[in-house]
């Protein structure tokens, strides 16, 4: 068979907020859920921003950033593509983000950038 179709898998993780002053300024939300992948430790790091612009402005924004803040013991739930055995690329149910907290409004947040990486975004921008 000369093209495969990718499967998917769904596993939780951990996560920690990313805090990065310029994403604070431009109103971005950076996330980075990590654990061992097919007994490789790999970070998978996404940024978002708010789908809605008065999410800025009535202050839920903060309020977010504040809940991601106390992010010790949360688990959210990462979609991951494989192809051949080997996994490619991710994605995180932002669905799952919402359960964590129980708030809707993490379903609200819509994927800007992401890297499926071997190091953690601390150290690769330190």
């Amino acid at each position: 068979m000369l093209f495969s179709k990718p499967e998917h898998e769904e596993i939780m993780l951990p996560f920690i907020f990313i805090k990065d002053p310029d994403d604070l300024e431009a109103g971005v939300i950076s996330i980075e859920a990590y654990g061992h992948i097919y007994e490789k430790k790999k970070y998978c790091f996404a940024s978002y921003t708010l789908k809605n612009n008065k999410m800025y402005d009535n202050g839920d924004y903060e309020q977010m950033i504040g809940l991601l803040k106390n992010s010790a013991d949360k688990m959210v739930k990462v979609i991951l593509r494989i192809k051949k055995g080997i996994p490619k690329d991710f994605k995180i149910d932002v669905n799952s983000l919402a359960e964590a907290y129980g708030d809707e409004r993490f379903k609200s947040l819509e994927l800007v950038s992401w890297g499926f990486n071997d190091k953690s975004a601390r150290e690769l921008n330190s």
